[in-house]
């Protein structure tokens, strides 16, 4: 399929390099791009570095979900009918695998990717890949036919799929997102709707019945939704603090009493139940899948507990890149609190967040591009607003507000890309600095 086909590998950080591998393996002749000019491939493989000249003898383009959709080489692509794929599609075309679930959403899904692994991995080899884990394709001709991978698959590769059909997929909520990327809230969607676009009947979708968006859906496939409520529909569901699954065929079993879980705040119950319809799904054992959760105790980055110093607590939510998820993280912490915010500007509105925030925010502490916009929409609302030059400032501050029972909370609302290459980068330095507080 790709022997002697000119593959042009578009980024070159971990999907770049992982394709690089995959595409050397399958013998193709292949080019690189990268922006900043970074062609250390680390593995001792023949490519030639793409110039503009080059595209014409180009096949079809591997891109990096990092690269912009509108970059120049990509337009000129286009026009040229030239095949545009991300790494899941071509690890789709190419893997044995028979169970690949793929996990997206606004909000939720790495900590939903996480928990499922953990549950299939008690049963059978996984694969965690895509957003977090490995790059899919560096192990997408390894996996076995009954292997699963697990895959967090963002708007930016599902908007480059054309076949890729999962045999579970999931969106765990759907909210306005990237627009500075996509264009408009119709295009995110449609990106994320692009998960379940391919599956046939004996494929299985699952949906976040909260969200208004995806209950709406008209799909004629097997769905399930998952739900706070009882909805009467298939699915997992939570009634009195116990949560329930009730397959397609109405057969109903209890899973798991709220207590048990241990990760924080109603956005996580709404993660458990699409991990517990997945898991379901795929006809795992509810011991195994109860077994689990009760382990579980979230994702680093994610409402991440860091320490308790003279009273204070501090949690990182440094992937709490959207307000959406700020709102869910403000929803999980107690009063008193002093939150951290601002990054690189997606051109996000704060409104709702500094709504929901205002009578547990004590004090706002803002920095990166976004600081002034966001300052703007909380002065109104009579916010205790500080703006300052960076993180080692912000949580220097924070450790001078605070006073006993308070808690300090970095969940940005924004991506990084202004001061940090990564949400993971940004978590670790809050981590090391507070940490590093009162020595």
């Amino acid at each position: 399929m790709y022997e002697n086909k000119n593959v042009l590998i578009f980024g070159f950080g971990v999907t770049g390099k992982s394709a690089l591998k995959c595409m050397d393996e399958l013998n193709a002749n292949i080019y690189v791009y990268d922006a900043n000019g970074n062609y250390n491939d680390d593995f001792n493989i023949d490519f030639k570095i793409f110039k503009n000249e080059d595209l014409d003898k180009i096949d079809f383009i591997i891109k990096s979900p990092g690269i912009n959709p509108d970059n120049e080489i990509l337009n000129l692509a286009r026009d040229k009918n030239i095949k545009i794929v991300s790494d899941i599609e071509i690890a789709y075309e190419i893997t044995k695998c028979k169970n690949l679930i793929a996990i997206t959403g606004t909000n939720g899904k790495t900590t939903t990717t996480t928990l499922v692994t953990n549950i299939l991995s008690s049963v059978n080899k996984t694969y965690c890949v895509g957003n977090i884990g490995v790059g899919i394709l560096d192990i997408a001709l390894s996996a076995e036919e009954n292997d699963y991978i697990v895959i967090e698959a963002s708007s930016f590769q599902l908007a480059d799929t054309i076949n890729f059909r999962p045999r579970i997929s999931a969106i765990t909520n759907v909210t306005s997102d990237h627009l500075d990327w996509h264009g408009n809230v119709e295009n995110y969607r449609e990106a994320k709707c692009n998960v379940f676009k391919n599956q046939k009947d004996n494929d299985i979708t699952i949906l976040n019945y909260n969200s208004a968006f995806l209950r709406d859906l008209k799909l004629n496939k097997n769905v399930l939704y998952f739900s706070t409520e009882d909805i009467n529909r298939s699915g997992a569901y939570l009634d009195n603090d116990k949560i329930y699954f009730r397959d397609l065929d109405n057969k109903e079993e209890f899973i798991i009493n709220l207590a048990d879980i241990r990760i924080p705040g109603m956005h996580n119950v709404e993660n458990v139940l699409a991990a517990i319809s997945i898991a379901k799904s795929l006809k795992i054992d509810s011991d195994i899948i109860k077994e689990s959760i009760m382990n579980f105790l979230g994702v680093e980055n994610r409402i991440e507990f860091v320490r308790e110093l003279n009273k204070v607590k501090y949690y990182n939510d440094s992937k709490g890149t959207n307000p959406d998820s700020t709102i869910m993280a403000i929803k999980a912490m107690d009063d008193n609190l002093i939150l951290i915010a601002g990054g690189y500007d997606k051109k996000a509105d704060y409104s709702k967040m500094l709504e929901v925030g205002k009578e547990k925010i004590k004090h706002l502490i803002l920095l990166g591009e976004t600081a002034e916009n966001i300052e703007k929409e909380a002065k109104p609302l009579g916010y205790d607003i500080y703006i300052v030059k960076d993180l080692n400032r912000a949580v220097d501050l924070s450790y001078n507000l605070a006073k006993k029972e308070d808690t300090v909370l970095l969940s940005p609302a924004c991506a990084s890309w202004d001061m940090y290459p990564s949400y993971e980068v940004r978590g670790e330095h809050f981590r090391k600095l507070v940490n590093s507080l009162g020595e």
